[in-house]
């Protein structure tokens, strides 16, 4: 089972890459508490004696009402997402963000949190919640959300790198920043 507090491994072998990239489009927007524990209901439901994508394409059912049923919202379009990806053929072990990407409902944001947390070179952030508010503490004019459009997410991811400290992984300082904020959002309260 994934477990977002622990999230950044890079020796996953391709069953694992398939949980964690699935966790990442589920958790697009929600608690990633509730979603790893949904995810984990939904593969113990379609079975795990397969790969999780090999099990997602034999399944028979509703894919959306699957999502649904082990409590994770906005189904339809993830139930989308997720046939998309499953069906995909993609390499997980080397694609780039922009492979990520070309499936329907994979955004930035979620495409640079799977690469991030599987490759230890990774130099892409996912502009989450934390990260911005890290960014606006250290002075940096961001937005409260994770912003549409291309030029200013790469804007803002370029200004985020510079602040890695060397020595650490991105994925690294990401989760130390989570951590800090996710104590009731407010760095001063560690």
């Amino acid at each position: 089972m994934i477990n977002p507090t622990r999230i950044t491994n890079y020796g996953l072998d391709v069953p694992e890459l398939e949980e964690n990239i699935l966790f990442w489009v589920l958790a697009a927007g929600k608690d990633s508490k509730i979603i790893a524990r949904g995810l984990n209901n939904l593969l113990e439901e379609v079975g795990r004696d397969v790969s999780p994508f090999e099990a997602l394409r034999r399944y028979q059912g509703d894919l959306s009402g699957l999502i649904k049923r082990n409590g994770i919202g906005c189904y339809t379009q993830k139930a989308k997402t997720v046939s998309g990806l499953i069906f995909s053929g993609i390499d997980l072990k080397n694609c780039g963000v922009e492979d990520l990407e070309r499936i329907w409902g994979v955004g930035r944001k979620t495409s640079r949190c799977y690469v991030m947390h599987t490759r230890r070179e990774a130099r892409v952030a996912g502009l989450d919640v934390h990260i911005l508010k890290f960014l606006k503490e250290m002075g940096v004019n961001t937005p409260s959300r994770t912003p549409g459009s291309a030029k200013e997410y790469s804007r803002l991811e370029e200004v985020f790198l510079h602040f890695v400290p060397k020595g650490m992984s991105v994925a690294e300082f990401d989760l130390f920043i989570w951590n800090i904020y996710s104590r009731n959002g407010d760095p001063s309260s560690s």
